[in-house]
């Protein structure tokens, strides 16, 4: 059975991974660190080649304000890391 992946070239399966960068609310705190590059490369490779695009496609409709991306997604762990980088460097910062 064919996916919606084998119609599209790597590059554009990979753009969920911006969507759920987006959806999560984590643009700026990913675009701010080191060797951002080469991080959304492996990310955007990961999500291409994770064949649930559809259930992805579903997920990011259904849910405006996640606090968390899905349990099938392939970058759920390094958005967690980042999540929670975030969230120390909020406390740290002074008032």
């Amino acid at each position: 059975m064919l996916s919606i992946r084998h119609f599209f070239a790597t590059p554009r399966r990979g753009m969920l991974f911006h969507v759920m960068v987006e959806k999560l609310g984590l643009r700026q705190a990913l675009d701010a660190r080191p060797q951002v590059e080469a991080v959304v490369k492996r990310a955007q490779s990961r999500c291409a080649g994770c064949g649930r695009e559809d259930s992805c496609q579903v997920w990011l409709s259904d849910n405006d304000s996640p606090a968390e991306a899905p349990y099938f997604c392939k970058n759920h762990d390094m958005l967690e890391r980042l999540k929670h980088e975030v969230e120390a460097e909020a406390v740290l910062q002074p008032a």
